[in-house]
């Protein structure tokens, strides 16, 4: 007896790789390059991980995106025109894609001399109706709380 597999089957052909590599080295990400083929961005994640040649097709394809945007980056230093913010963004989100990659910035607080900040909790029901109330005294009253 043998066993089918369940699902459509798969579209994949190593060609596909090679296309979207190439749509890839001319700077656009994976993603983009994907729905310029036709292909959705879960899919191409799947066929990363079932098919090594793709995922070879797409690291070479990020290399080339990457080449391509050093490229533009170098020839602005240069003085050629382009647009510097646009470079800049690009290149930021090559890393941000391939590497998980994420732009944050932390912000501490602390209270008084370094210490730890006090927070006060207050409960303010002077904006309850009469039956609002009752359904609150009730429910502290359920919880051994008196009012």
């Amino acid at each position: 007896m043998s066993i089918k597999a369940r699902g459509r089957p798969t579209k994949y052909h190593p060609e596909i790789g090679e296309k979207i590599a190439a749509t890839m080295a001319e700077g656009l990400s994976l993603e983009a390059a994907a729905a310029a083929c036709g292909i959705g961005p879960r899919t191409t994640f799947t066929w990363q991980k079932t098919f090594d040649d793709f995922r070879q097709a797409v690291e070479v394809g990020r290399s080339q995106a990457l080449l391509f945007w050093e490229r533009r980056a170098i020839s602005l230093s240069r003085g050629e025109p382009g647009n510097a913010a646009l470079v800049t963004l690009a290149l930021k989100n090559r890393s941000r894609s391939a590497y998980g990659w994420r732009d944050v910035q932390a912000i501490e607080h602390s209270g008084p001399y370094d210490g730890q900040i006090e927070v006060q909790h207050t409960l303010k029901i002077d904006h309850l109706n009469d039956d609002d109330l009752l359904v609150l005294e009730k429910a502290l009253v359920g919880l051994k709380l008196t009012l």
